[in-house]
């Protein structure tokens, strides 16, 4: 039987089943304004054996998806909350009521699919994410900044002259519009690029996986060839899910008095 893993993030839904890790069987996404879609779209699918999710988004959404999972499929999801030890990663996040789902599920998804190696981890979305994972399993942290969209918007609400316009990428910009559009990506990807230093300054040799929705906007631009990978939140949530399970001890009763 299937398990559906779900990606609930800051602007949209990801959706995929599997029977495997990586064995999707269904897949699809929505806006946060119409998950009716994916609604649709789960109505036809077999009943899952589990539900599993990652959630940064508001709790009202949350508790809309909850509710559907049970009405229709009569189970409740399974939403991953960080940890301190899984699927041989080690995570040294300080606070892990502070770390978001999707981060812990993406390094965890990157480590399945890059066992054994150094990673840096760069999730180009609403926000940046940049995290780090050495070669033998420790999640060192990582930095969050905003994101490409969130960048632009914020120039343009918090000042009187710069336009939220479309703009040009230049070594010399000459306008205001490419000045902001090659100053923000400039920052973005020199972000990516200083925890790929990090790294190489503790005698690692990190490979850099690069994935989100803007993705595109940081690869002209960084010093370090980058692989760009898909959906790692729902790849790390399916490594959990069909990990082995240890065997229960066995019960040899009561020691005789």
């Amino acid at each position: 039987m299937s398990k559906l893993f779900l990606d609930l993030g800051n602007t949209r839904l990801k959706w995929a089943s599997a029977d495997t890790i990586g064995g999707w069987l269904e897949h699809g996404d929505a806006a946060h304004d119409a998950l009716d879609t994916a609604f649709a779209a789960w109505r036809t699918l077999p009943a899952p054996m589990s539900v599993h999710g990652a959630c940064v988004a508001a709790p009202a959404l949350r508790e809309r998806i909850d509710a559907f999972v049970r009405a229709h499929w009569a189970c409740a999801i399974d939403w991953l909350a960080p940890s301190r030890h899984a699927l041989g990663v080690e995570n040294r996040y300080r606070r892990l009521e502070q770390q978001g789902p999707d981060r812990w599920a993406a390094v965890l998804g990157a480590r399945a699919r890059y066992p054994g190696e150094a990673l840096v981890i760069a999730s180009a979305g609403t926000a940046l994410t940049v995290d780090a994972l050495t070669a033998d399993g420790i999640f060192l942290g990582g930095m969050i900044l905003p994101g490409y969209r969130l960048m632009k918007r914020s120039l343009a609400t918090g000042t009187a002259r710069l336009p939220d316009a479309e703009g040009h990428l230049h070594d010399y910009p000459t306008s205001t519009e490419d000045a902001i559009e090659t100053g923000i990506r400039t920052a973005l990807a020199a972000s990516v690029d200083a925890m790929v230093a990090r790294l190489h300054a503790r005698g690692e040799t990190p490979r850099l996986l690069l994935a989100g929705g803007d993705a595109s906007q940081l690869t002209p631009l960084l010093n370090t060839p980058a692989t760009l990978v898909d959906n790692l939140v729902l790849h790390g949530l399916a490594a959990l899910a069909f990990a082995p399970q240890p065997a229960p001890r066995p019960d040899h009763g009561s020691p005789h008095v």
